[in-house]
Protein backbone atom coordinates (compact mmCIF):
# COMPACT_ATOMS: atom_id res chain seq x y z
CA UNK A 1 0.00 0.00 0.00
CA UNK A 2 2.94 2.68 1.05
CA UNK A 3 4.42 1.49 -2.04
CA UNK A 4 1.25 2.44 -4.19
CA UNK A 5 0.89 5.66 -2.89
CA UNK A 6 4.07 6.69 -3.33
CA UNK A 7 4.47 6.19 -6.97
CA UNK A 8 0.65 8.18 -7.42
CA UNK A 9 2.93 11.43 -5.07
CA UNK A 10 5.67 10.47 -7.62
CA UNK A 11 3.48 10.78 -10.98
CA UNK A 12 1.83 14.09 -9.84
CA UNK A 13 4.90 15.77 -9.02
CA UNK A 14 5.98 14.97 -12.44
CA UNK A 15 2.66 15.79 -14.12
CA UNK A 16 2.87 18.96 -11.72
CA UNK A 17 6.43 19.83 -13.05
CA UNK A 18 5.65 19.18 -16.83
CA UNK A 19 2.56 21.40 -16.78
CA UNK A 20 5.03 24.20 -15.35
CA UNK A 21 7.55 23.60 -18.12
CA UNK A 22 4.74 24.27 -20.69
CA UNK A 23 3.41 27.65 -19.05
CA UNK A 24 7.15 28.62 -18.73
CA UNK A 25 7.84 28.17 -22.60
CA UNK A 26 4.11 29.53 -23.47
CA UNK A 27 4.98 32.55 -21.53
CA UNK A 28 8.41 32.40 -22.91
CA UNK A 29 6.37 32.57 -26.55
CA UNK A 30 4.43 34.79 -25.65
CA UNK A 31 6.44 36.93 -24.22
CA UNK A 32 8.97 37.02 -27.50
CA UNK A 33 5.54 36.91 -29.81
CA UNK A 34 4.76 40.56 -27.93
CA UNK A 35 8.17 41.40 -28.54
CA UNK A 36 8.35 41.05 -32.25
CA UNK A 37 5.14 42.53 -32.41
CA UNK A 38 5.76 45.57 -30.81
CA UNK A 39 8.86 45.59 -32.69
CA UNK A 40 7.46 45.53 -35.84
CA UNK A 41 4.46 47.98 -35.17
CA UNK A 42 7.62 50.34 -34.02
CA UNK A 43 9.64 49.65 -37.50
CA UNK A 44 5.93 50.07 -39.55
CA UNK A 45 5.43 53.30 -37.21
CA UNK A 46 8.88 54.77 -37.88
CA UNK A 47 8.78 53.89 -41.17
CA UNK A 48 5.64 55.23 -41.84
CA UNK A 49 7.00 58.53 -39.88
CA UNK A 50 10.02 58.53 -42.18
CA UNK A 51 8.15 58.30 -45.45
CA UNK A 52 6.14 61.41 -44.11
CA UNK A 53 8.71 63.38 -43.41
CA UNK A 54 10.16 62.16 -47.01
CA UNK A 55 7.44 63.22 -48.46
CA UNK A 56 7.38 66.96 -46.47
CA UNK A 57 11.47 67.45 -47.22
CA UNK A 58 10.48 66.47 -50.87
CA UNK A 59 7.68 68.86 -51.06
CA UNK A 60 9.51 71.71 -49.20
CA UNK A 61 12.32 71.02 -51.83
CA UNK A 62 9.91 71.68 -54.50
CA UNK A 63 8.18 74.55 -52.77
CA UNK A 64 11.57 76.15 -52.26
CA UNK A 65 13.42 75.88 -55.49
CA UNK A 66 9.33 76.91 -57.28
CA UNK A 67 10.21 80.08 -55.25
CA UNK A 68 13.53 80.45 -56.27
CA UNK A 69 12.67 79.80 -59.93
CA UNK A 70 10.35 82.02 -59.63
CA UNK A 71 12.47 84.85 -58.21
CA UNK A 72 15.12 84.51 -60.80
CA UNK A 73 12.90 83.10 -63.63
CA UNK A 74 14.56 79.75 -63.97
CA UNK A 75 17.19 77.44 -62.14
CA UNK A 76 20.30 78.00 -61.57
CA UNK A 77 23.28 75.95 -64.54
CA UNK A 78 25.22 73.42 -63.41
CA UNK A 79 28.89 74.39 -62.42
CA UNK A 80 31.93 72.78 -61.32
CA UNK A 81 31.68 71.05 -57.36
CA UNK A 82 35.60 70.73 -56.92
CA UNK A 83 38.83 70.42 -59.04
CA UNK A 84 37.85 66.82 -59.19
CA UNK A 85 34.40 66.42 -60.49
CA UNK A 86 34.88 68.75 -63.39
CA UNK A 87 31.32 69.97 -64.34
CA UNK A 88 28.92 67.61 -62.47
CA UNK A 89 25.93 69.15 -61.50
CA UNK A 90 25.43 70.46 -58.22
CA UNK A 91 22.53 70.02 -56.10
CA UNK A 92 18.83 72.23 -56.64
CA UNK A 93 18.67 75.29 -54.81
CA UNK A 94 15.87 73.74 -53.15
CA UNK A 95 17.52 70.90 -51.73
CA UNK A 96 20.88 72.57 -51.01
CA UNK A 97 18.50 75.28 -48.84
CA UNK A 98 16.73 72.73 -47.06
CA UNK A 99 20.42 70.69 -45.95
CA UNK A 100 21.82 74.14 -45.36
CA UNK A 101 18.73 75.59 -43.10
CA UNK A 102 18.02 72.19 -41.23
CA UNK A 103 17.66 73.85 -38.13
CA UNK A 104 14.85 76.30 -39.44
CA UNK A 105 13.67 73.45 -41.64
CA UNK A 106 10.43 72.48 -39.22
CA UNK A 107 9.29 76.22 -40.00
CA UNK A 108 9.91 76.30 -42.99
CA UNK A 109 7.85 72.89 -43.52
CA UNK A 110 5.11 74.61 -41.47
CA UNK A 111 5.18 77.54 -43.49
CA UNK A 112 4.62 76.01 -47.18
CA UNK A 113 1.83 73.79 -45.23
CA UNK A 114 -0.30 77.02 -44.53
CA UNK A 115 0.36 78.02 -48.53
CA UNK A 116 3.20 78.81 -50.88
CA UNK A 117 6.24 80.09 -49.51
CA UNK A 118 7.95 83.17 -50.98
CA UNK A 119 10.58 85.12 -50.35
CA UNK A 120 9.16 87.01 -47.64
CA UNK A 121 8.49 83.64 -45.61
CA UNK A 122 11.72 82.51 -46.66
CA UNK A 123 13.53 85.49 -45.26
CA UNK A 124 11.47 85.49 -41.92
CA UNK A 125 12.26 82.00 -41.64
CA UNK A 126 16.20 82.49 -42.30
CA UNK A 127 16.95 86.22 -42.44
CA UNK A 128 18.36 86.34 -45.68
CA UNK A 129 16.82 87.52 -49.12
CA UNK A 130 16.34 85.45 -52.17
CA UNK A 131 19.28 87.41 -54.06
CA UNK A 132 22.01 86.45 -50.66
CA UNK A 133 20.69 83.15 -50.71
CA UNK A 134 21.30 82.88 -54.22
CA UNK A 135 24.87 84.18 -53.42
CA UNK A 136 25.50 82.37 -50.98
CA UNK A 137 24.38 78.84 -52.67
CA UNK A 138 26.68 80.04 -55.48
CA UNK A 139 29.45 80.59 -53.49
CA UNK A 140 29.91 83.82 -53.47
CA UNK A 141 29.69 84.67 -49.43
CA UNK A 142 32.21 81.85 -48.28
CA UNK A 143 33.88 84.63 -46.20
CA UNK A 144 34.63 88.00 -46.28
CA UNK A 145 37.61 87.94 -48.78
CA UNK A 146 35.53 85.38 -51.40
CA UNK A 147 32.49 88.23 -51.20
CA UNK A 148 34.94 90.81 -51.60
CA UNK A 149 36.10 89.36 -54.83
CA UNK A 150 33.00 89.34 -55.82
CA UNK A 151 32.22 93.21 -55.19
CA UNK A 152 30.15 92.27 -52.14
CA UNK A 153 30.86 93.46 -48.61
CA UNK A 154 29.50 91.83 -45.64
CA UNK A 155 28.04 94.33 -42.65
CA UNK A 156 26.36 92.92 -39.27
CA UNK A 157 23.83 95.25 -38.49
CA UNK A 158 21.94 96.81 -35.82
CA UNK A 159 18.33 96.33 -36.57
CA UNK A 160 15.82 94.47 -38.95
CA UNK A 161 16.58 97.02 -41.94
CA UNK A 162 19.68 98.77 -43.04
CA UNK A 163 20.38 102.42 -42.61
CA UNK A 164 22.19 103.84 -45.73
CA UNK A 165 23.47 107.56 -45.18
CA UNK A 166 24.63 109.33 -48.40
CA UNK A 167 26.08 113.06 -48.76
CA UNK A 168 26.93 115.16 -51.28
CA UNK A 169 30.36 116.63 -52.82
CA UNK A 170 33.55 115.87 -50.43
CA UNK A 171 36.45 117.96 -51.46
CA UNK A 172 40.03 117.83 -49.97
CA UNK A 173 42.54 120.54 -52.05
CA UNK A 174 45.86 121.14 -50.18
CA UNK A 175 45.95 124.53 -51.62
CA UNK A 176 42.90 126.21 -49.69
CA UNK A 177 39.42 125.09 -49.47
CA UNK A 178 38.51 122.56 -45.78
CA UNK A 179 41.78 121.35 -45.26
CA UNK A 180 43.32 124.50 -44.24
CA UNK A 181 40.85 125.03 -41.72
CA UNK A 182 41.38 121.43 -41.08
CA UNK A 183 45.15 121.97 -40.15
CA UNK A 184 44.35 124.83 -38.03
CA UNK A 185 41.93 123.03 -35.41
CA UNK A 186 43.57 119.66 -36.00
CA UNK A 187 39.77 118.13 -34.84
CA UNK A 188 37.38 117.11 -37.04
CA UNK A 189 34.41 117.50 -34.57
CA UNK A 190 35.59 120.91 -35.08
CA UNK A 191 34.75 121.03 -39.01
CA UNK A 192 32.17 118.57 -39.30
CA UNK A 193 29.36 118.50 -36.36
CA UNK A 194 29.74 115.65 -33.72
CA UNK A 195 26.19 115.08 -34.66
CA UNK A 196 26.66 114.71 -38.11
CA UNK A 197 29.82 112.39 -37.29
CA UNK A 198 27.95 110.15 -34.78
CA UNK A 199 25.27 109.93 -37.53
CA UNK A 200 27.64 109.12 -40.19
CA UNK A 201 29.74 106.43 -38.52
CA UNK A 202 26.36 104.83 -37.04
CA UNK A 203 24.91 104.12 -40.15
CA UNK A 204 25.14 100.70 -41.73
CA UNK A 205 26.70 102.50 -44.70
CA UNK A 206 27.94 106.11 -45.46
CA UNK A 207 28.53 107.29 -48.81
CA UNK A 208 29.92 110.43 -50.59
CA UNK A 209 30.93 111.31 -53.71
CA UNK A 210 34.88 112.31 -53.68
CA UNK A 211 35.65 115.25 -55.64
CA UNK A 212 38.74 114.93 -55.69
CA UNK A 213 42.61 113.09 -56.47
CA UNK A 214 44.70 111.84 -53.11
CA UNK A 215 48.24 111.34 -54.38
CA UNK A 216 51.51 112.92 -54.06
CA UNK A 217 51.90 112.32 -58.05
CA UNK A 218 50.83 114.37 -60.90
CA UNK A 219 50.66 118.00 -62.74
CA UNK A 220 47.00 119.99 -62.60
CA UNK A 221 45.16 120.02 -65.91
CA UNK A 222 46.52 122.56 -67.88
CA UNK A 223 43.64 125.52 -68.58
CA UNK A 224 41.00 123.51 -66.18
CA UNK A 225 40.30 125.96 -63.31
CA UNK A 226 39.68 124.14 -60.40
CA UNK A 227 41.89 120.94 -59.72
CA UNK A 228 41.49 119.15 -56.66
CA UNK A 229 44.34 116.23 -54.67
CA UNK A 230 44.94 115.67 -51.33
CA UNK A 231 47.87 114.33 -50.01
CA UNK A 232 47.52 110.62 -49.15
CA UNK A 233 47.72 110.59 -45.44
CA UNK A 234 44.32 112.57 -45.78
CA UNK A 235 42.46 109.16 -45.82
CA UNK A 236 42.76 108.83 -42.78
CA UNK A 237 40.04 111.91 -42.22
CA UNK A 238 37.62 109.50 -44.71
CA UNK A 239 38.18 106.64 -41.96
CA UNK A 240 37.07 109.04 -39.01
CA UNK A 241 34.12 109.76 -41.14
CA UNK A 242 32.85 106.42 -40.80
CA UNK A 243 32.91 106.09 -44.81
CA UNK A 244 31.63 102.73 -46.31
CA UNK A 245 31.74 103.53 -50.00
CA UNK A 246 32.79 106.68 -52.19
CA UNK A 247 31.40 107.65 -55.86
CA UNK A 248 35.01 108.56 -58.22
CA UNK A 249 32.43 109.59 -61.19
CA UNK A 250 32.97 113.33 -60.96
CA UNK A 251 34.76 115.72 -63.32
CA UNK A 252 37.71 115.97 -60.43
CA UNK A 253 39.24 112.49 -60.09
CA UNK A 254 41.12 112.92 -63.21
CA UNK A 255 42.41 116.91 -62.07
CA UNK A 256 46.00 115.43 -61.91
CA UNK A 257 45.94 113.14 -64.45
CA UNK A 258 46.15 109.27 -64.90
CA UNK A 259 48.39 108.67 -61.98
CA UNK A 260 46.90 110.73 -59.32
CA UNK A 261 43.68 108.58 -61.09
CA UNK A 262 45.24 105.40 -60.31
CA UNK A 263 47.09 106.09 -57.09
CA UNK A 264 43.40 107.33 -55.53
CA UNK A 265 42.02 103.62 -56.78
CA UNK A 266 45.16 102.13 -54.72
CA UNK A 267 44.65 103.79 -51.75
CA UNK A 268 40.79 103.07 -51.50
CA UNK A 269 41.49 99.91 -51.82
CA UNK A 270 44.21 99.98 -49.30
CA UNK A 271 41.95 101.31 -46.88
CA UNK A 272 39.46 98.63 -47.89
CA UNK A 273 36.99 101.80 -49.01
CA UNK A 274 35.26 100.73 -51.89
CA UNK A 275 34.51 103.04 -54.90
CA UNK A 276 32.45 103.09 -58.14
CA UNK A 277 32.31 104.62 -61.77
CA UNK A 278 35.70 104.54 -61.75
CA UNK A 279 38.05 102.20 -63.23
CA UNK A 280 40.96 100.58 -64.74
CA UNK A 281 39.34 100.09 -67.56
CA UNK A 282 35.91 100.06 -68.59
CA UNK A 283 34.41 96.57 -66.98
CA UNK A 284 35.79 97.70 -64.26
CA UNK A 285 34.18 101.16 -64.09
CA UNK A 286 31.23 99.54 -64.50
CA UNK A 287 31.60 97.46 -61.50
CA UNK A 288 28.71 97.65 -59.01
CA UNK A 289 29.60 97.37 -55.43
CA UNK A 290 26.99 95.32 -52.88
CA UNK A 291 26.57 95.32 -49.05
CA UNK A 292 25.38 92.96 -47.07
CA UNK A 293 23.46 94.09 -44.24
CA UNK A 294 20.76 91.91 -42.36
CA UNK A 295 20.27 89.90 -44.78
CA UNK A 296 19.49 92.40 -47.38
CA UNK A 297 21.55 92.86 -50.48
CA UNK A 298 21.59 96.65 -51.52
CA UNK A 299 23.41 97.29 -54.57
CA UNK A 300 25.35 100.86 -55.74
CA UNK A 301 26.34 102.17 -59.10
CA UNK A 302 27.73 105.91 -60.34
CA UNK A 303 28.38 107.61 -63.42
CA UNK A 304 28.84 110.94 -64.88
CA UNK A 305 27.43 113.42 -66.84
CA UNK A 306 29.05 116.56 -65.58
CA UNK A 307 31.61 118.47 -68.26
CA UNK A 308 31.49 121.07 -70.90
CA UNK A 309 34.93 120.50 -71.95
CA UNK A 310 35.88 116.57 -71.01
CA UNK A 311 38.88 116.65 -68.99
CA UNK A 312 37.97 113.53 -67.56
CA UNK A 313 38.55 110.35 -70.00
CA UNK A 314 35.93 107.57 -70.45
CA UNK A 315 36.93 104.70 -68.95
CA UNK A 316 38.13 101.95 -71.98
CA UNK A 317 39.08 98.76 -72.90
CA UNK A 318 42.24 98.83 -72.34
CA UNK A 319 42.44 102.40 -70.47
CA UNK A 320 41.50 103.81 -66.84
CA UNK A 321 38.81 106.40 -66.62
CA UNK A 322 35.31 106.95 -65.32
CA UNK A 323 31.58 105.77 -66.76
CA UNK A 324 30.30 107.95 -68.20
CA UNK A 325 26.61 108.41 -69.14
CA UNK A 326 26.46 111.59 -71.60
CA UNK A 327 25.02 108.61 -73.89
CA UNK A 328 22.78 106.80 -71.43
CA UNK A 329 22.38 103.43 -73.25
CA UNK A 330 25.70 102.01 -71.42
CA UNK A 331 24.26 103.35 -67.86
CA UNK A 332 21.34 102.22 -68.10
CA UNK A 333 22.50 98.46 -68.98
CA UNK A 334 24.45 98.99 -66.40
CA UNK A 335 21.98 99.88 -63.92
CA UNK A 336 19.85 97.05 -65.03
CA UNK A 337 22.14 94.07 -64.65
CA UNK A 338 22.65 95.38 -61.13
CA UNK A 339 19.13 95.75 -60.21
CA UNK A 340 19.08 91.54 -60.82
CA UNK A 341 21.14 91.31 -58.39
CA UNK A 342 19.83 93.11 -55.65
CA UNK A 343 17.22 93.82 -53.22
CA UNK A 344 17.37 97.57 -53.44
CA UNK A 345 19.37 99.33 -56.31
CA UNK A 346 21.12 103.18 -55.88
CA UNK A 347 22.32 105.02 -59.28
CA UNK A 348 24.18 107.97 -58.34
CA UNK A 349 24.61 111.00 -61.13
CA UNK A 350 27.03 113.54 -61.31
CA UNK A 351 25.09 115.47 -63.49
CA UNK A 352 23.04 119.31 -63.76
CA UNK A 353 23.91 123.05 -63.85
CA UNK A 354 26.25 124.06 -60.97
CA UNK A 355 24.90 127.03 -58.41
CA UNK A 356 21.36 126.80 -59.24
CA UNK A 357 18.48 125.28 -57.23
CA UNK A 358 16.72 124.74 -60.15
CA UNK A 359 16.90 121.11 -61.60
CA UNK A 360 17.00 120.94 -65.55
CA UNK A 361 14.49 118.84 -67.44
CA UNK A 362 17.01 116.64 -69.30
CA UNK A 363 18.01 115.63 -65.36
CA UNK A 364 13.93 114.56 -64.60
CA UNK A 365 14.28 112.87 -68.33
CA UNK A 366 16.90 110.81 -67.26
CA UNK A 367 16.42 110.58 -63.75
CA UNK A 368 13.12 108.41 -65.44
CA UNK A 369 15.35 106.65 -67.69
CA UNK A 370 17.35 105.43 -64.79
CA UNK A 371 14.29 104.73 -63.00
CA UNK A 372 12.96 102.62 -65.69
CA UNK A 373 16.03 100.73 -65.98
CA UNK A 374 15.98 99.20 -62.49
CA UNK A 375 17.26 101.93 -59.96
CA UNK A 376 15.23 102.12 -57.13
CA UNK A 377 16.27 105.50 -56.43
CA UNK A 378 18.19 108.40 -58.39
CA UNK A 379 20.64 110.36 -56.27
CA UNK A 380 22.49 113.35 -57.84
CA UNK A 381 25.60 115.45 -56.95
CA UNK A 382 27.88 118.00 -59.18
CA UNK A 383 25.56 121.25 -58.52
CA UNK A 384 26.91 122.91 -55.36
CA UNK A 385 23.36 122.89 -53.99
CA UNK A 386 20.50 121.55 -53.30
CA UNK A 387 18.25 120.76 -55.79
CA UNK A 388 14.88 119.22 -55.34
CA UNK A 389 13.33 115.59 -54.75
CA UNK A 390 10.93 114.33 -57.30
CA UNK A 391 8.62 110.78 -57.19
CA UNK A 392 8.34 109.21 -60.78
CA UNK A 393 5.94 106.55 -60.45
CA UNK A 394 6.58 105.97 -56.78
CA UNK A 395 10.37 105.93 -57.02
CA UNK A 396 12.48 109.11 -55.58
CA UNK A 397 15.02 111.22 -57.66
CA UNK A 398 16.93 113.58 -55.34
CA UNK A 399 18.45 116.12 -57.78
CA UNK A 400 20.99 117.11 -55.40
CA UNK A 401 22.94 116.53 -52.59
CA UNK A 402 24.82 119.98 -52.82
CA UNK A 403 28.35 120.28 -51.47
CA UNK A 404 28.75 117.84 -47.61
CA UNK A 405 32.09 119.79 -46.67
CA UNK A 406 33.95 121.74 -49.80
CA UNK A 407 34.37 125.10 -49.47
CA UNK A 408 33.70 128.33 -47.19
CA UNK A 409 29.99 129.45 -49.16
CA UNK A 410 27.05 129.28 -46.67
CA UNK A 411 24.72 127.25 -48.26
CA UNK A 412 21.54 123.77 -46.91
CA UNK A 413 23.08 120.59 -47.58
CA UNK A 414 22.47 117.39 -45.23
CA UNK A 415 22.39 114.07 -44.78
CA UNK A 416 20.03 111.61 -46.70
CA UNK A 417 18.54 108.91 -44.47
CA UNK A 418 17.42 105.92 -46.11
CA UNK A 419 16.10 102.94 -44.08
CA UNK A 420 15.57 100.13 -46.21
CA UNK A 421 13.89 96.27 -45.49
CA UNK A 422 13.28 93.44 -47.42
CA UNK A 423 10.03 94.74 -49.01
CA UNK A 424 12.33 98.06 -49.97
CA UNK A 425 12.43 101.81 -49.17
CA UNK A 426 10.38 101.99 -45.62
CA UNK A 427 11.86 105.59 -44.62
CA UNK A 428 13.03 108.27 -46.31
CA UNK A 429 14.67 111.38 -44.34
CA UNK A 430 16.93 114.38 -44.52
CA UNK A 431 19.20 115.54 -41.43
CA UNK A 432 19.51 119.46 -42.05
CA UNK A 433 22.56 120.66 -42.41
CA UNK A 434 24.76 124.45 -43.39
CA UNK A 435 28.01 124.40 -44.63
CA UNK A 436 29.75 127.58 -43.34
CA UNK A 437 33.44 128.94 -43.12
CA UNK A 438 34.83 125.96 -43.65
CA UNK A 439 32.67 124.16 -41.72
CA UNK A 440 29.55 122.27 -41.70
CA UNK A 441 26.85 121.86 -38.55
CA UNK A 442 24.04 120.23 -38.25
CA UNK A 443 20.87 122.45 -37.79
CA UNK A 444 19.38 121.90 -34.48
CA UNK A 445 17.27 124.85 -34.05
CA UNK A 446 13.59 123.78 -34.45
CA UNK A 447 12.60 126.31 -36.48
CA UNK A 448 15.70 126.84 -38.18
CA UNK A 449 15.19 123.20 -39.13
CA UNK A 450 11.23 123.92 -40.21
CA UNK A 451 12.65 126.88 -42.16
CA UNK A 452 15.21 124.10 -43.74
CA UNK A 453 12.57 121.43 -44.90
CA UNK A 454 9.93 124.36 -46.51
CA UNK A 455 13.15 125.16 -48.44
CA UNK A 456 13.73 121.88 -49.72
CA UNK A 457 10.05 121.50 -50.25
CA UNK A 458 9.73 124.09 -52.25
CA UNK A 459 12.35 122.74 -54.72
CA UNK A 460 10.34 119.44 -54.91
CA UNK A 461 7.48 119.42 -57.52
CA UNK A 462 5.60 116.36 -55.58
CA UNK A 463 7.91 115.12 -52.24
CA UNK A 464 6.61 116.45 -49.06
CA UNK A 465 8.70 116.94 -46.04
CA UNK A 466 7.37 117.07 -42.13
CA UNK A 467 8.80 118.50 -38.75
CA UNK A 468 10.91 115.43 -38.55
CA UNK A 469 12.51 115.54 -41.99
CA UNK A 470 10.30 112.74 -43.27
CA UNK A 471 9.88 112.64 -46.76
CA UNK A 472 6.82 111.38 -48.84
CA UNK A 473 5.34 111.40 -52.18
CA UNK A 474 2.51 113.83 -52.36
CA UNK A 475 -0.32 112.17 -53.94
Amino acid sequence: MGSDRYDVELRRQRQEKRKREVRRRVAVFVGCLAVVIILAVSLGVRGYRRRVAAKELESGVKAVQACFEKSFGGSEEAVPVSAESGTAKKKSFGTWFMETYSGERGDILKRIQKGKISGEEIYAAVGETMHVLRDRYNGKLEDAGTARAEGIYLREGKADQAEVVIAGDLCFAEDGFVLDHYDTVNDLSQCIAPEILKTSNDADIFYLNHEYSISDRGEPLEGKLYTFRAKPERMGLLKEMGTDLVSLANNHVYDFGKDAMMDTMDLLDQAEIPYVGVGPNSEEARRPVYFVVNGMKIGFVAATNAEIVYYTPKAEADSPGVLEAYDTAEYNQVISDAAKECDYLIAYIHWGPEDTNTYEEYQHNMGAEFLQSGADIVVGGHPHVLQGIEYIDGRPVVYSMGDFWFNDETKYTGLLKLDITPEGLKEMSFVPCLQTGFTTQYISDQQEQAAFYDFLEGLSPNAGIDENGVITEKK
